[in-house]
Formats: structure tokens, C-alpha cells, sequence
């Protein structure tokens, strides 16, 4: 009974003293981090013991006696500030700080320990606790300690991400619903054949951090089924800055083997672009069809960063500049068939393939910031990416005709630039009163130069072009030409003085100009008879001799020599421009309840036009789509506690057809074809999402998502009847759905402070099903009344564990990775034929740093390791077994890497 008496008296006496006090409370914010908040700093009462230290929003709160009193703002390394104020009974009083290191000190000399930047785990786990919406990010840091090398392995390291055939699907849906932006602006696509830019262009060095915006908000563009992936670049963080790397690699099935090379390349991925004939009665191409070899391929990097920030008098000046270089070898071995709708195999192959890929990124940041909040910045992105492919393939073309095996060789290059630049500033009113204007002009250059195909038929004992199949020995020229212009602006209104309530109204507008110019030149070789050639010097066959003895005729798709309109290649030009406004409202009802209300309005006008390989018959004039949206979208958040949240999110979107989509351009693989179809219409998608979230710490949670997505006229890739293992693009269906659940966990399971260990555990999973009607009236006549949807994964796993041992100055980070997503549809079956799968991928990797003191460190990866095989199946005809269409293993991959910080 006395503890009792003795606790509420206890009790009772810190209430009096409590209403005899007043508060104080602030934010400190971080000048040399661009004002983002300032955790852990201390803040005292002068000449008292009576303290705190800010949180990781930078927020402090301390109990104080009503009277004059000076507080004492401090962290290291920073100059330390000191404010007199007087305070009554019962009152708070907000006095906010900006903190700035020491003249004389510079940050890279100082040891901080924690800090907001948005490239730390923790700083991005509390901006996710923050948000009015949900909303996922991963960043620099975790990137480095998981191995991540780009943006694309980057999301497929969250729940719901996998990897598709090209780019990214998210819960199931590919590469058409989702959306590419890099700091809030568009990017343009650097293929012909997809949507979005390629996530592997971007390379961890220039990013900050990722968001995967799975929910839609009216300020992303409506045309977005699945998430919008949004890349924040880096900018300069510290006063000054200069490190460099470089790696050395290999991959256990490429490193001792003879590797052949494209002639004309080099390992710069630099080469002549132009088309060098004029004259069909000419054979004057400047490359060979007989390949380079080389027996030794070692993958390498080196990459630079560096900049430095200055102080005008209370403003800052700073300039960031990041470069890289990457080159990489990779060999595989696999096999390839095609069968008939019933399932008879009538094409059976195996094949090596030869791939290089090297880029150079180069990317600068200016940033200005002035008049305490203010801020212009600049940044230009440069990247070139070449990539060298050479097939061989060798086997049965059709096992009808006893003895017949035909040898086909692909030597292709891709090389892409694409330039972007962006212009962002930011104006601050007042403090409750913001503005955003955000610009860009980018532009991609894409060229596909001398891709040349050969096949020969293996008859008689010898190899010989086959007669009247002009294209199956052919040399293709493509070049994509795209400038995309976007403009963005935001107004940002506090509705009340409360620092603590976030309600906001947020209204802007924005502007999108797309122009498209695809143009590709083929040159065939029609033989006239059967002549023996020496598949490993065809140089022999095919040359001037040969056109003026007529073994063969170099023609185009429009013509033979001496036909004026031969060289017009084939094209299609697109145009897109869309017009927005938008506006959101997020009001907090309590400390607890906070929603938000948006909404979109969209104007788009897309036109294709083209002059194809296609047959006129195939299509009437061009594809003109004018469409007008109306977006509306809500999130609702409400806090149980500070740790624990319930969010409920809910919109409408659609899924503009793209320009390749609806081209009627054909554009011819090994295995398959692809074309548009000018017919496609618009999907439109409706969206819901329900998650719980909850935060051990700021760096642990769990999370469980609840999602359903109702799609009207979805669109697939299938297969067509005028062409077999012909692709296109259908609307499959009068609707489809996807929904499903997905699980996030982060788990500090070890925490030594004696030993200066810690152990993080990292899982998150989805489980999904999909479903979409198709048309039983399609022209394409499906094999099936229903399917799942294209790219949908029903089983994707992510997990990993980290170590992290410090020894005094010297750190070693190491990391396990597992990723596993089941198997898919690839393509949905027409006309008899069953659909293509996609088998199910395990992957393994090891990660491991060491830094050594503050200059040196070193990095080990050993990735795939499980090196599982690569498989598309074509379903089993009438419940047979499958057949698989393709099969190969990539290797697993070693490298050591160094880095140096000055």
C-alpha cells in the first residue's frame, strides 16, 4: 500500500510541477544537407542539466520554468547557437533553428554518426511513417549494402517488383502500365518496343533514392496502371567531395572462352551509324558478316564523383559531378524450339550467344539556394549504352524433311543516348505558402546499325543460302529519334499555422509534348540458286563478284537496283501531347485521422502514322486516339499510435496504347515477331488499396498490403493468325483483375553495442491472382475463354540478411539475397496455340565491403549463384506436357571492387 501512495504522490508532484512549467519545442534543420531535418543534436538549458536531444524528424520538446532562460543548440562539428527567451506558466514557444558547420571545420573531417539524407534506410522509413499516401523507397545505402548495381534491381528488391522480359512488371503488370520519371519529370522510352526507359541505364551512382509509387496521386500522370517509378538524382550533400572506383569481374561460363566480337564495334561501344549503300547494284557496306574472336573477357568499371559547395553570404552555391564506365561479357548456351498449335515440334535448335554491354553515364547537379528556402537547380543526365549480340543457331527446321539442318547467325548492336535536362526551382512565399516549377527537354537518339542475319541450309552435305527467301540473309538499319518536352508547376498552401497539423491544398498544372521519327532500312540478298558457302568466312558469297555474276540481287523492302524509291526506308512517326491540372486536399481531422481528396484532369491526343513493312491491307489510314479524363483519387491514413497505422487508398487511371503498339511495323526476332495493331484502344483501371503498417523502430517495421485492380479493355501481347509466332498487341477482353497480398518485414535480430554488431533481416512477399476474360469474338480467336494476366507473377519473394561489424575506424558490411518469383505468362495463346510461360527464376547473391579508415574500400560480389535456368514453355496441347521454347543459363558472376575517397 505505501508503493502505491509513494507512486501516485511521485505522480501527482511531477503534474504540479508540469502546470508550473511551460514548453519549449522546434525543429533544427541541416544547412550543409539542403535544410532537411537535423537529428540527435543536442539542445540544453544554459547553466542547467535540463536537456534533450532532436528526434529523426530534427524535432525537440523540453519542459522548462516559466521565467528568462537561454537555450544552447550544438551538434559536432557545427557552429554552436545560443537563444535567450522568456516563457509564462502553461505556455509553448517554438523556436526553430538552422545549423551549419563550423568555419574552418570541414564536414568530411568530422564523424557523423546519424544523419536525414535521403540515401539512409531510416530517413526514408520515416518519410514512408509520415505520408498521407503509401508509399515505398529504397535508398543509395541499402542499394550498396545488397549489391544493387542499377535502378532495375533496385525495385525488384520491394514487394510486388519482378523482372520482366525487357523491363519491370509490378503486381502483375508489365511493362505499358507503368511510368518512368527522374526527379518528378517524364523520361522518354529508348526502345521502339516498350513504354518505359530501361530501370538498368541507371546506374547507383547517380541515384539518391528510389520511389515505388504503387497508389496513384493526382500529381502523377494518369496513364498508369501499376506504379510510377520515380528516380531522385544525387546532389551534393557535404562541403566538398571526391572519390573514385574501379572493379575488375568475371562470369564462370565467359571468362576463358572464344568469345566472338562484332566487326565494326569496339569495347568503347563506339561505331559508324550510317547507312553506307546508295546504289543496289553496289556492295559497299563497310563490315564484315565474318565476326572478330577473342579468348579472354575480364568485365570492368570505373567511376568518379566530386563537387564542392560554396557559401555567398547566406546563400549556397554547389556543383556535383558523377561519371562511370562499365563494360561486362556474358556467354550462354541454351536451346530453342517452336512447335505447331498441336504441339508438334517443328523447329529444334541449339545456340551460343555472345553478349557485351558497355555505358558511360555522366551526370551534373547546380544548385543554388538563396534567401533562407529558395532554390534553382540544374541537372543534365548523358548515357550511352551499346549493346553487342551475336547467335549462332544449329539444328532441325522441320524434321518432316529427313536430313535437313539449317545454321542461323544474328550479329546485332543497340546503341542508345538519351540526354536529359531538368530545371527545378522552388519558391517559399511565406512559410505557409510554397511554389514548384519543375521543366525538361529530353531527347533520345536509338540506333540499331548493320544488324545482320544469315541463314544457310544444310543439305547435300553443304551449306547454301536457300533460294526465293531474299530476307533470310539480311542487313537491317533502324534509328529511333525522340524529343520529349515536359513542364510542371505546384502551388503548396498550409491551411493552418499549427506546425503540428499538416493539412495542405495543393493545385498545379502540367504539359507534356512527345515526338516520335522510327525509320529502318533493310537490305536482303535474294539468291538465285543453291551455292556452297563456308559458314565461318561467308565474305567469300557475299560481295561485289557475287552481284555481277547474279548469284544474288541486293534488294529492299521497296525494290531492286535501279529502282528511284528503294532507299525510302520504313517508318511511322507519333506525336503525344497531354495537357493536366490537378488539385489535392489533405486535411487532418485529429492528431490520429488524416485524408486526403484528389483529383485529375487529362487531355491526350496521340497520332501515329506510318509506311510500314506491312501489307495495306493489314490497316486503313493512321491511329488517332482523343481522349478526356477525369482522375479522382483518395488516401486515408489513421494513427492506433505513433507506431501504428492503417491506410486506405483508393483511384481511377487508364493505359494509353504506345507508339510501337500501334505501328503496324514488323519487327522480326529468332524465335518471334512482333507488330502493332492501329486498332488498340485505351484501358481504363480502377484501383484499391488497403495496408497496415507497424514501426519497431526507425529502421524496423512490418507491413501487410491488401490490393485489387479492375481493369476494362486490357490489353496483352498475343499471338495473331496471319502470321505464326507472329506478336502483337490486343485488347484481349472486355476486363481483367489483379488482386492480392503483400508482406514488408525489416528486423534488427542482433544488436552488440560492446562489439559493434549488427544484424538486419529483410523480407518482403506478394501472393497474387489474375484473371482476364478474353473475347471470345476476337479476330485473334483465342485458344481459352480466360487466362491470367500477362507478366503476372502469383508467388515473389525478396529476402536478405546484413551484417554490419565496426573495428574502431574500419567497417565490414555483408549481405545475403535471395529473390524468387514463380512462373508467368509470357504471351496468351491464339488459334489453338497455348500460352507461353515463363518458368519461375531463384537467385542468390553475396555481398561483402570493408572500409578501411575513411579513404579505402573494397567491395566482393559473387551474384546468381544459384544459376538456375532460364525457360519459356508453351503450354501442353490438350493437357500434354509442356515444351520448352527456350532454355539457357547465365553463369555466376565475381568481382572485386575499390574505391577511394580523398
Amino acid at each position: 500500500m505505501k508503493k502505491i501512495l509513494f507512486i501516485i504522490f511521485l505522480a501527482l508532484s511531477q503534474f504540479i510541477t508540469a502546470q508550473s512549467n511551460g514548453t519549449l519545442r522546434g525543429l533544427l534543420t541541416d544547412k550543409e544537407a539542403g535544410n532537411e531535418p537535423l537529428p540527435f543534436a543536442n539542445v540544453i538549458i544554459k547553466g542547467t542539466t535540463n536537456g534533450s536531444t532532436t528526434d529523426f524528424d530534427g524535432n525537440y520538446s523540453i519542459s522548462v520554468p516559466a521565467g528568462t532562460h537561454t537555450v544552447v543548440f550544438s551538434f559536432l562539428g557545427y557552429k554552436t547557437i545560443e537563444k535567450t527567451f522568456t516563457i509564462n506558466k502553461g505556455q509553448t514557444i517554438t523556436i526553430n533553428q538552422q545549423m551549419s558547420a563550423e568555419e574552418g571545420v570541414a564536414l568530411d573531417e568530422v564523424v557523423v554518426k546519424s544523419t536525414t539524407s535521403k540515401e539512409k534506410s531510416s530517413a526514408l522509413i520515416l518519410e514512408q511513417k509520415k505520408a498521407v499516401a503509401i508509399k515505398t523507397s529504397i535508398g543509395a545505402q541499402e542499394l550498396s549494402i545488397k549489391g544493387v548495381s542499377d535502378a532495375e534491381g533496385a525495385v525488384t528488391k520491394t514487394a510486388g517488383v519482378s523482372k520482366g522480359s525487357k523491363n519491370i512488371v509490378v503486381r502483375g503488370l508489365g511493362d505499358r502500365y507503368n511510368s518512368t520519371t527522374l526527379n518528378g519529370l517524364p523520361l522518354p522510352s529508348d526502345d521502339p518496343e516498350y513504354k518505359n526507359i530501361s530501370l538498368d541505364f541507371f546506374d547507383t551512382s547517380i541515384i539518391k533514392n528510389i520511389g515505388i509509387n504503387k497508389v496513384f496521386t493526382s500529381e502523377i500522370n494518369g496513364d498508369v496502371g501499376g506504379a510510377n517509378i520515380d528516380i531522385s538524382s544525387k546532389e551534393l550533400s557535404k562541403k566538398k567531395l571526391f572519390n573514385i572506383g574501379t572493379s575488375l569481374g568475371v562470369n564462370t561460363q565467359t571468362v576463358s572462352k572464344e568469345f566472338l566480337t562484332i566487326d565494326g564495334t569496339n569495347r568503347f561501344g563506339t561505331q559508324n551509324l550510317s547507312i553506307p549503300v546508295n546504289d543496289l547494284n553496289k556492295y559497299s557496306f563497310n563490315n564484315s558478316f565474318r565476326p572478330r574472336s577473342q579468348d579472354f573477357q575480364f568485365d570492368n568499371s570505373f567511376s568518379f564523383a566530386g563537387g564542392r559547395k560554396y557559401d555567398i553570404k547566406d546563400d549556397t552555391f554547389s556543383f556535383f559531378v558523377v561519371g562511370a564506365f562499365d563494360a561486362g561479357y556474358n556467354f550462354l548456351e541454351g536451346n530453342i524450339k517452336q512447335t505447331t498449335s498441336a504441339g508438334a515440334i517443328f523447329l529444334d535448335q541449339d545456340f551460343s550467344k555472345y553478349d557485351f554491354n558497355v555505358s558511360q553515364i555522366l551526370m551534373a547537379n547546380l544548385n543554388y539556394k538563396f534567401d533562407a528556402g529558395h532554390n534553382i537547380a540544374y541537372n543534365h543526365l548523358f548515357i550511352h549504352n551499346n549493346k553487342q549480340s551475336i547467335g549462332d543457331y544449329f539444328g532441325e527446321v522441320n524434321p518432316e524433311q529427313d536430313g535437313d539442318l539449317e545454321f542461323q547467325r544474328r550479329q546485332q548492336t543497340n546503341n542508345n543516348e538519351v540526354y536529359v535536362n531538368q530545371f527545378l526551382a522552388n519558391y517559399k512565399f511565406s512559410e505557409r505558402l510554397n511554389f514548384d516549377a519543375k521543366g525538361s527537354l529530353n531527347f533520345i537518339r536509338g540506333n540499331e546499325p548493320d544488324r545482320r542475319t544469315n541463314k544457310y541450309l544444310l543439305r547435300d552435305d553443304f551449306f547454301s543460302p536457300q533460294t526465293s527467301s531474299a530476307g533470310e540473309n539480311e542487313r537491317f538499319f533502324s534509328k529511333l529519334e525522340e524529343n520529349d518536352y515536359a513542364a510542371k508547376g505546384k502551388f503548396t498552401y498550409k491551411l493552418k499555422e499549427d506546425e503540428e497539423d499538416i493539412s495542405v491544398l495543393e493545385v498545379g498544372g502540367d504539359y507534356r509534348y512527345t515526338e516520335r521519327l522510327f525509320s529502318a532500312t533493310i537490305f536482303n540478298h535474294d539468291f538465285s540458286t543453291r551455292i556452297p558457302i563456308d559458314i565461318d568466312n561467308p565474305d567469300e558469297i557475299f560481295n561485289q563478284s557475287s552481284i555481277d555474276n547474279n548469284i544474288f540481287d541486293l534488294q529492299t523492302g521497296r525494290g531492286r537496283g535501279n529502282n528511284p524509291n528503294a532507299f525510302v526506308p520504313f517508318t511511322y512517326r507519333g506525336k503525344r501531347q497531354i495537357f493536366g491540372a490537378f488539385g489535392n486536399l489533405a486535411y487532418q481531422f485529429s492528431s490520429n485521422l488524416i485524408a486526403s481528396f484528389g483529383a485529375r484532369f487529362e487531355k491526350i491526343q496521340q497520332r501515329v502514322t506510318f509506311n510500314t513493312n506491312i501489307a495495306n491491307s493489314f490497316v486503313e489510314g493512321p491511329s488517332f486516339l482523343d481522349k478526356t479524363y477525369v482522375l479522382p483519387s483518395f488516401n486515408i491514413k489513421y494513427n492506433f499510435n505513433e507506431n501504428s497505422i492503417v491506410r486506405l487508398a483508393g483511384s481511377q487511371t487508364y493505359t494509353f496504347p504506345q507508339f510501337k503498339e500501334t505501328a503496324p511495323f514488323k519487327y522480326q526476332d529468332i524465335t518471334f515477331s512482333s507488330q502493332g495493331n492501329p486498332n488498340l484502344r485505351p484501358s481504363d483501371n480502377y484501383n484499391l488499396d488497403a495496408k497496415y503498417e507497424y514501426y519497431f523502430s526507425s529502421s524496423e517495421l512490418i507491413t501487410v498490403t491488401g490490393f485489387y485492380k479492375y481493369i476494362k479493355d486490357p490489353i496483352s501481347r498475343s499471338e495473331i493468325p496471319s502470321g505464326g509466332n507472329t506478336l502483337t498487341y490486343l485488347n484481349v477482353g472486355d476486363d481483367a483483375s489483379v488482386y492480392g497480398i503483400e508482406l514488408e518485414a525489416r528486423k534488427k535480430i542482433v544488436n552488440n553495442e560492446e562489439q559493434d554488431l549488427e544484424i538486419f533481416a529483410g523480407l518482403n512477399t506478394s501472393l497474387l491472382v489474375s484473371n482476364v476474360n478474353l473475347d471470345e469474338n476476337s479476330v485473334a480467336q483465342f485458344t481459352n475463354t480466360s487466362s491470367d494476366l500477362e507478366g503476372a507473377t502469383p508467388i515473389l519473394v525478396n529476402a536478405d540478411i546484413s551484417l554490419n561489424k565496426k573495428f574502431n575506424d574500419n567497417t565490414f558490411i555483408s549481405s545475403i539475397v535471395f529473390n524468387y518469383f514463380s512462373e508467368r505468362v509470357y504471351s496468351v495463346g491464339t488459334r489453338g496455340f497455348e500460352n507461353v510461360i515463363e518458368k519461375g527464376i531463384p537467385t542468390l547473391d553475396i555481398v561483402s565491403s570493408y572500409k578501411l579508415s575513411k579513404h579505402y574500400g573494397f567491395k566482393l560480389k559473387a551474384t546468381n549463384l544459384l544459376n538456375p535456368d532460364f525457360q519459356l514453355e508453351r503450354a501442353g496441347f490438350n493437357g500434354g506436357e509442356n515444351v520448352v521454347l527456350r532454355n539457357y543459363k547465365k553463369g555466376v558472376n565475381l568481382s572485386l571492387g575499390f574505391t577511394y575517397d580523398f
